[in-house]
């Protein structure tokens, strides 16, 4: 499959409905979970029944290292995505370990890491050492970016018929909070200002500059004052492959009639990207937590997603994905477990 050739269908409302009545015919006030009944529904939807499972799982993990980071945007170096590509894998990162606890595979796969890992953990997918520094050149060619695109979608349709019933999407790559943030920009019509966050907890100073790369890569592109649609054209000139990647394997969702979790602002970039691409494959997302990042706000409101958790995270990597997990094992009990008003004999009267 192409991720050109993906075809959404509409979330089943009638699944959607019947998964309403069959909690509010739980032994518990009506609407008493608040939004995990809201979560179970949105569920049902993407599944098309109310008879669902949230096991296996997997995250997908997109790494590259970004050309910008020669501007001076961040303030981790940039060999910290090797390492930690490494690291993940053996179980020693946030997300690696969130997953551990929270029963879902991880799997990092390089697409442009600056460096040979040597490491069999890793699946190696190359498309160049790094991308190139968008403030002088574009990121990458559009060939480069079909690349990653395809990869993610790719490795999101291979994790869903290996078994998986939900795969979340996570990166790695010093300095794609700069990435990121051009794509919002150029999606929405916006300047670095507006959607420019710290990143890697960067000064007051720093910002200042990241801030100027962004509005000069902008306008380097063309991209300034103007709401830009094509996707490819944003992922090429002012992308990283880690979120064209993670873009796909949104697409790689909607296709297979499965959800995804969101991570944080990075994955909202990549949402805006394959929303572009597939208008609607919002349906299909599952919008984990509310970063910390500054353009959160502004990305979320322009994909008209609600996260259900805000916990000041924003370590990236998919960490924040994971934290929705015990909420979908929670649905899965609550539907296992739960009497009915007929079994208890309740009846509530409001």
């Amino acid at each position: 499959m192409n991720y050109n050739d993906t075809k959404i269908q509409p979330l089943a409302y009638d699944a959607m409905k019947q998964m309403q009545l069959k909690l509010d015919n739980l032994a518990k006030p009506v609407k008493g979970l608040g939004r995990l009944e809201e979560l179970a529904d949105h569920l049902a939807g993407i599944y098309g029944t109310t008879t669902f499972n949230v096991k296996p799982r997997k995250c997908l993990v997109f790494a590259a290292d970004n050309g910008v980071v020669k501007e001076g945007v961040s303030a981790s170096p940039q060999k910290i995505t090797a390492i930690q590509a490494v690291n993940m894998m053996k179980g020693h990162t946030a997300v690696a370990a969130l997953a551990k606890a929270y029963e879902c595979d991880v799997q990092v796969y390089d697409l442009g890491i600056n460096a040979d890992l040597h490491s069999p953990l890793v699946k190696e997918h190359k498309i160049s050492y790094s991308t190139k520094d968008m403030l002088i050149e574009p990121a990458m060619t559009r060939q480069e970016a079909a690349q990653a695109l395809q990869f993610g979608f790719a490795m999101g349709i291979k994790a869903f018929k290996e078994g998986n019933e939900v795969i979340a999407i996570g990166e790695l790559g010093m300095g794609n909070t700069t990435a990121a943030s051009a794509i919002v920009a150029a999606v929405l019509g916006k300047t670095g200002e507006e959607v420019a966050g710290r990143g890697s907890n960067i000064s007051d100073e720093r910002l200042k500059h990241k801030v100027d790369v962004i509005n000069r890569s902008l306008a380097r592109a063309g991209f300034t004052n103007q709401k830009i649609d094509d996707a490819l054209k944003i992922l090429s000139e002012v992308g990283a492959y880690e979120l064209g990647a993670m873009a796909g394997a949104i697409l790689a969702a909607g296709a297979m009639h499965k959800p995804v979790l969101l991570d944080g602002f990075l994955s909202y970039s990549a949402a805006l990207l394959a929303n572009l691409m597939v208008p609607g494959i919002t349906d299909y997302m599952i919008p984990t937590h509310k970063s910390k990042e500054h353009g959160s706000q502004i990305a979320l409101g322009a994909l008209k997603l609600y996260p259900y958790i805000d916990i000041d995270m924003c370590v990236g990597e998919g960490s924040g994905a994971m934290m929705i997990l015990p909420w979908l094992d929670g649905i899965k009990s609550v539907l296992d477990n739960m009497n009915t008003l007929q079994e208890m004999d309740f009846n509530f009267i409001p």
